[in-house]
């Protein structure tokens, strides 16, 4: 039979650890800067879509000052109530339906507004479905995975940076003369209400495990190198809402001149009870 005095420690002991994982983030969180440009073409949401079910939505918009504002916002927005609406079990097929949805809902703009016709946008969406993940993506707007050893990007790049760094690491043209190339920006696909060939769906989920970082940010982010990202994510234990703060204030720091836009969503993956309680 327990004693009086292991029966106290043992609830001090569960008071105490249930108080850690009440600190605990779970949580996705966002922030973004306008940097230099003249506005906001960044556009984000992430939710809890189901009990410990996360929805994470980034857009980079283009196509001047207003229509990629525009472009940006009808993406997300259209994104998440479609993925919110569908009642498909399949969660790839629910993120490559919001994504059309998406591309639907911009084009229906275009038609009403011919003088947003240049207008379009990268879009990633993601879902986390415990310690699974899924995502979808077009354009070049990077989603990392960080981890106590390395930064990882996980979805494609659909730009000619992506391919220029290829033929770099094929030893068919330098380091520098891919980093350096005019063309190094140049999208090959986004989401611009036409047929979208490229489009980044693995048909199986990432793992993730507890202590996995997830960000997924548009190019502005991409100032803060990804070794500073690594140190920004792995000092100490910081919560999403601390790594998004400390990523955009490195980023403001740096003073570029060109500053993009600069938008990220992070997400902090732990198990729903990661320590055993007694």
């Amino acid at each position: 039979m327990e004693s009086y005095a292991d029966s106290r420690q043992r609830h001090a002991r569960r008071e105490s650890q249930q108080s850690l994982l009440n600190s605990l983030d779970f949580a996705p969180h966002s922030g973004q800067i306008q940097g230099a440009r003249e506005s906001q073409q960044d556009s984000c949401s992430q939710l809890e879509w189901s009990r410990g079910h996360y929805l994470m939505i980034l857009a980079d918009g283009m196509g001047g000052a207003s229509g990629g504002d525009v472009a940006g916002k009808i993406a997300v927005e259209e994104f998440q109530h479609a993925f919110t609406s569908y009642e498909k079990t399949d969660v790839r097929e629910r993120l490559l339906d919001a994504l059309h949805s998406a591309n639907d809902a911009i084009y229906g703009e275009k038609q009403r507004k011919p003088n947003l016709s240049d207008m379009g946008t990268t879009l990633v969406g993601v879902a986390i479905v415990h310690d699974q993940m899924y995502w979808v993506s077009v354009g070049d707007s990077p989603m990392w995975l960080v981890n106590s050893k390395e930064v990882l990007r996980l979805n494609k790049d659909h730009s000619m940076g992506g391919l220029l760094d290829k033929r770099a690491k094929d030893g068919e043209i330098s380091w520098e003369e891919a980093q350096q190339s005019y063309q190094r920006n140049m999208l090959l696909e986004a989401v611009q209400g036409g047929d979208i060939e490229l489009i980044d769906a693995p048909r199986e989920p990432q793992l993730l495990r507890p202590g996995d970082t997830v960000i997924v940010a548009s190019d502005g982010v991409e100032t803060c190198s990804l070794d500073e990202l690594h140190e920004i994510v792995t000092a100490g234990r910081p919560s999403a809402s601390d790594i998004v703060e400390s990523v955009l204030d490195y980023v403001n720091a740096q003073n570029k001149p060109s500053q993009d836009n600069a938008t990220l969503i992070v997400y902090r993956h732990w198990k729903s009870n990661p320590y055993s309680i007694d």
